[in-house]
């Protein structure tokens, strides 16, 4: 068995490898390379448990969702719920209020059997705004939608169309936006019903 071990060995003659010279700067940026890759492969593919908050007994965020459940931890949440819209027969419907620069207000609501339907917008400092409005109405299985647009100089009320005569409810959105931008300002929108 060793004459035969011996022979393999001298008849298969294995040509020397040359390694090339490594240089250590490339050697320190490959390794770099190879950690930073890593790194990122654990973060992506979830088994980043370090960077949650550790333990929690609700499960990883990973599992759930980004932030289901729980929308404070949105980017720009506001963590007040958001209002149910009203709904009403006669008077005003809804109010919105906002600040800013080109802020945008936006009032919604139910109207049962609307007879007169009102938008009313003002702005501070006083101003051109602009509106746009939908009425969608119900009636017999029927419903039909009515749009508009319009620019108004603050303070203003003016009545919209009914789409359907008769309804016997319409879903009233009304939202209004400041038009000058070199400065912040104040805007109001209110919808009402009736006379």
């Amino acid at each position: 068995m060793k004459k035969f071990v011996r022979k393999i060995r001298t008849s298969i003659k294995v040509p020397a490898i040359k390694v090339p010279a490594i240089k250590p700067l490339y050697l320190i940026i490959a390794v770099a390379a190879i950690v930073v890759l890593i790194v990122l492969g654990i973060v992506l593919l979830g088994g980043g448990g370090g960077l949650g908050g550790g333990d929690d007994d609700e499960g990883s965020d990973a599992a759930r969702g980004f932030a289901e459940g729980d929308r404070s931890r949105l980017p720009g949440a506001d963590t007040k719920p958001v209002k149910e819209a009203p709904t009403i027969r006669s008077g005003k419907l809804d109010e919105a209020r906002r600040e800013g620069r080109l802020a945008v207000a936006q009032a919604r609501g139910t109207i049962v059997t609307p007879s007169r339907v009102t938008i009313r917008v003002s702005a501070a400092p006083k101003q051109t705004v602009r509106v746009n409005w939908q009425l969608g109405c119900f009636k017999d299985r029927r419903s039909k939608i009515g749009t508009g647009e319009y620019r108004t100089r603050t303070p203003d009320a003016r009545a919209i169309a009914i789409p359907v005569q008769g309804a016997r409810s319409c879903i009233a959105t009304a939202s209004a936006q400041l038009t000058r931008s070199d400065r912040s300002g104040r805007i109001k929108v209110a919808v009402y019903s009736g006379g």
